[in-house]
């Protein structure tokens, strides 16, 4: 048996359009988000200064005997092992150090689990743009 109405086409016919409009808002609404929305995750600029080890024209001592240990200190000599050449030296983290710089740890990720996605994503764009901006800076010092 068939049912035939008067309305039916109809009815689907304004349901077609109805979607349609739908659609389209939200297209339009998406596409106005996306152009006029501040984007809050745009890497912050920053720089950080070059050790003198870095800078251009720098000469450091060429330690004749290369070596980690500094005789009569606790501190670690720090060299570039293609040429010998003293980059500085480093004082070790004693146990009260080691303590202290968990505890600093413990309270920064409380802090940094706080944030949204969003924010840490920033974070780690803004990393990334300075590793990336700086490679030729690391790429000379290394070498």
């Amino acid at each position: 048996m068939e049912i035939s109405s008067p309305f039916l086409p109809t009815e689907l016919s304004w349901l077609k359009v109805s979607i349609t409009i739908i659609c389209a808002l939200l297209a339009y609404a998406t596409l106005v988000l996306a152009v006029f929305r501040e984007d809050v995750e745009v890497p912050i600029d920053y720089t950080v200064s070059l050790p003198e080890q870095c800078k251009p024209g720098w000469k450091g001592t060429i330690l004749n005997e290369p070596s980690i240990k500094i005789p009569g200190s606790s501190a670690i000599q720090c060299y570039n092992p293609a040429n010998g050449q003293s980059l500085g030296q480093v004082n070790p983290a004693t146990p009260d150090g080691i303590d202290r710089a968990v505890i600093k740890a413990t309270e920064a990720q409380q802090e940094w689990a706080k944030t949204t996605f969003s924010q840490r994503r920033k974070v780690l764009r803004t990393m990334l743009k300075y590793v990336g901006s700086s490679m030729q800076i690391s790429a000379t010092s290394i070498g």
